[in-house]
């Protein structure tokens, strides 16, 4: 007995230690770089973030004020739950790759003397804490738009609010839990029964198309009116004619126990609050079974698949070749063009980065097709104009902030001892590995597109004259860059995009718009669109010959990033 408790007492302080550990990975990103700065933008995150639900609330419930409750109120709490499970969704696909435990956790943690049990309890200890955290903190205003409005409806006393409250923030936190472990488990599943090298080349593809799907449902949801008129004629006739499509909706799962909870006793919300309760049980229970597999898997391998290399077929090795003889002739530029492009396209942190900006480019995109009535976008004219702005602005910028991650920072050394006098071939690189595998892929598949809506000569055109301005966007974003890309160390915030959103917002309008506005003119004729392409070819050698031979042989390149002097008087106060 004394030997059990002895083991109790040990292992307690490890769970403590580990869901600290794992708490604080799922935090050290862009948005929060410094550990004791953790709290406070969270929390400043959450706080705005709780805007947006408290006025849906508003929305759905100010009628309450005017007239009396009469039990029709569990329609707009669905809606309401459906919009907290798709908030919760987004920020699950930001999580994906932290929620279960990755080989950076098996090499660093198996080899301690750490029980499994007490290792999974950990993570999934942490994961409940950031749940609870966002989820509270997002409801934290509609939770007391919810209690006032109803509560002045139905005539609740202080208790029985504060009991509603209770009640509408533990729901809550139940319909939060499910979404975000039925979508990491959608993950691992996949990641189980596919093999590492094809789910390796899918997974991308799949968290893209669900992180444009969500955004596209939150716009929806916010700003277009009229889904959520329909919505709510949908679920206001289901009491009456339950449809095996909308009894199987998970926001209505929960909307049920929300009502079972406020003490209602009818059959349909009790079936529903079965349901919600199940599948929450479901999901914890599948996540547990899942990160057990994967630790006895990881344990019966002899070497990572990640580390196996595999060799590239003869069309790349061709390919190699003719750039090698004819784009890449100094050597210098050739070795750093094939280590930026197999950085961008195999490092996992790299391509997930490039693949959330994309992402949102892609919902921004679909977002603006909605926005202008049905098959508008098929004529020459309106939101289809600006596609190809609207992704390759968004690519670049995302990969501007992922060239600052070091893709082995350790190994930076060879670039520093290497050095030579000449500089600008490992930025004329960086330039033509953005070209080559970044901006050309894209818009073969964009003039692709565009060849089905018109007639291939307008759409060669469009697309010539978009791709001249994603390469002085190029320059624009990398004007006068020293640090050494994939290789400088990394401080996260550097680039201060909480700062600095309303000033890229702008940007990003100024980018699809004007040009939109001024292509009519250009493409009208031949002479103005050949005056396009000299202005253009000007404006390139102009920067090709500042960079060459004057800015760079005048600065040194950065291999330490610093951080902010107001950073440095902070953590050492003189």
């Amino acid at each position: 007995m004394i030997i059990i408790r002895e083991k109790a007492q040990t292992e307690i302080p490890r769970l403590v230690i580990l869901t600290r550990h794992f708490f604080q990975r799922l935090f050290l990103n862009e948005i929060v770089f410094y550990e004791e700065q953790m709290i406070g933008k969270v929390i400043s995150i959450i706080a705005i973030l709780s805007i947006f639900p408290a006025y849906i609330a508003d929305v759905l419930l100010f009628k309450y004020l005017l007239i009396e409750e009469s039990g029709t109120v569990w329609v707009e709490t669905s809606l309401f739950i459906s919009l907290i499970m798709l908030l919760t969704g987004l920020i699950t696909l930001f999580e994906w790759d932290v929620i279960f435990l990755d080989r950076k956790d098996y090499l660093n943690l198996i080899p301690l003397p750490i029980k499994p049990a007490t290792l999974f309890a950990a993570k999934f200890i942490s994961l409940v804490i950031f749940i609870g955290m966002f989820v509270i903190g997002v409801n934290s205003l509609s939770a007391f738009v919810f209690v006032i409005y109803l509560g002045q409806s139905r005539g609740y006393g202080l208790l029985t609010g504060f009991i509603f409250f209770f009640i509408h923030m533990l729901v809550m936190l139940a319909a939060g839990s499910f979404i975000f472990f039925a979508q990491a488990l959608v993950f691992a599943l996949f990641n189980i029964l596919l093999k590492a090298k094809l789910w390796q080349r899918i997974s991308d593809l799949f968290r893209l198309g669900l992180l444009v799907g969500h955004l596209y449902i939150l716009y929806a949801f916010l700003i277009d009116t009229n889904l959520l008129k329909i919505s709510y004629e949908n679920i206001q006739g289901l009491k009456e004619s339950p449809t095996a499509f909308m009894m199987n909706f998970p926001p209505l799962w929960f909307t049920g126990l929300y009502q079972v909870l406020l003490g209602s006793r009818e059959d349909f919300f009790k079936t529903l609050a079965s349901k919600a309760l199940f599948a929450l049980a479901i999901s914890i229970g599948v996540f547990f079974l899942i990160m057990l597999f994967s630790y006895r898997q990881y344990l019966n391998k002899s070497s990572a698949e990640a580390a196996r290399s595999f060799r590239p077929s003869l069309g790349k090795r061709l390919f190699e070749v003719a750039l090698n003889l004819t784009f890449l002739r100094n050597h210098v530029e050739r070795a750093v063009f094939w280590f930026y492009g197999r950085a961008m396209s195999r490092r996992g942190v790299h391509r997930t980065r490039l693949i959330l900006y994309l992402g949102i480019g892609s919902g921004v995109t679909l977002i603006l097709f909605a926005s202008v009535g049905k098959l508008f976008w098929k004529f020459q004219s309106g939101h289809m104009l600006s596609l190809p702005l609207v992704l390759t602005f968004f690519l670049l910028v995302g990969l501007k902030d992922a060239i600052n991650i070091p893709l082995n920072y350790e190994a930076n050394w060879v670039f520093e001892i290497t050095e030579g006098g000449n500089r600008w071939p490992y930025f004329s690189g960086l330039r033509k590995s953005i070209f080559i595998f970044i901006l050309l892929p894209l818009y073969g598949l964009i003039f692709a597109l565009y060849c089905w809506v018109w007639d291939w000569q307008t759409a060669a055109i469009h697309c010539l004259y978009d791709l001249a301005l994603a390469v002085l966007l190029m320059e624009g974003l990398f004007f006068q860059h020293k640090k050494f890309p994939f290789a400088c160390s990394y401080l996260p915030g550097k680039s201060r995009l909480h700062i600095f959103w309303l000033v890229y917002l702008l940007l990003f309008l100024a980018y699809i718009y004007i040009p939109r506005w001024i292509e009519p003119y250009f493409l009208a004729e031949g002479s103005r669109f050949i005056s396009f392409c000299t202005f253009f070819i000007l404006v390139e050698t102009g920067l090709w010959l500042y960079h060459k031979y004057y800015f760079y042989p005048r600065n040194t390149l950065i291999y330490e990033d610093q951080p902010e002097p107001s950073l440095l008087e902070l953590f050492h106060p003189v």
